[in-house]
């Protein structure tokens, strides 16, 4: 598993030291490989124990396991870039949008309307951005959203979460363990959990009382790091506000009939 694989698995536990440090390496790759504790320690400005608590929530044993594995992934062989990804990409989108604009969405609006508060929480940079995004959009629906930002705050918000509340999980592999454990205890409370995340059999959708997927696939760049074309969500959070203002389209309709 490369060094950028085990950061977005464990992406939930880092602190604002540990992403710096993530970005001094990801910059100064082949120096690292090289580098004592102690100089990548000045080098950030930080101590050499930060070093050492990050490396430990990435699931490494020590400074010098960290090392391997950078020179492992500066051994392998890439592969090269395939131009059918492209395609491949490109019928993800089409295959998200084709769900989210045909699927029987009427359940999950009349539940959203009628909460209290909407907590939205992403598991991961890009998912946090998307939480934003979705507050954003659904300005205009005058639906009260509030975004999380990290496990901390999670942890804190967590008991005020009560019946009249939703809940709303982002994520990319529905298989974030602190996500999970997180929608597990809200399910055993009775509380409504909605999950966006990967289309494919995980732990999330299983406490996740509405479920909307989306279309991905990890990318074969030609590099070391693969990539994983996350932008779906922002496109779900577009349709899911178009199909909320036909949905009310609906319902005024039918009342005047």
């Amino acid at each position: 598993m490369t060094l950028q694989e085990l950061v977005e698995q464990n992406y939930h536990k880092l602190s604002d030291n540990d992403l710096h440090i993530w970005q001094y390496i990801c910059a100064n790759e082949a120096k690292c490989q090289e580098m004592s504790i102690d100089e990548l320690a000045a080098d950030c400005h930080i101590s050499h124990t930060t070093i050492l608590r990050f490396v430990r929530k990435l699931g490494l044993k020590g400074f010098g396991e960290l090392k391997f594995v950078l020179r492992w992934q500066s051994q392998q062989e890439t592969t090269k870039f395939q131009p059918a990804e492209i395609e491949r990409v490109a019928q993800d989108y089409q295959q998200t949008l084709e769900y989210i604009r045909t699927v029987d969405l009427n359940d999950l609006f009349y539940v959203l309307e009628h909460a209290r508060t909407i907590y939205v929480y992403g598991s991961g940079s890009i998912q946090q951005l998307a939480a934003y995004d979705l507050r954003r959009v659904f300005f205009i629906a005058k639906w009260l959203i509030r975004t999380i930002d990290g496990p901390d705050e999670m942890l804190q918000v967590l008991p005020r979460i009560d019946e009249q509340d939703v809940i709303i999980f982002i994520s990319l592999s529905g298989n974030n363990e602190f996500v999970n454990r997180i929608a597990e205890q809200l399910k055993r409370q009775g509380r409504i959990v909605i999950s966006i995340c990967r289309i494919q059999s995980n732990r999330l959708i299983y406490f996740s009382d509405f479920n909307i997927p989306f279309f991905t696939h990890q990318v074969q760049t030609g590099h070391k790091s693969d990539y994983w074309a996350m932008r779906q969500i922002f496109l779900i959070n577009e349709f899911l506000l178009l199909r909320y203002l036909q949905y009310l389209d609906e319902q005024h309709r039918g009342i005047e009939n």
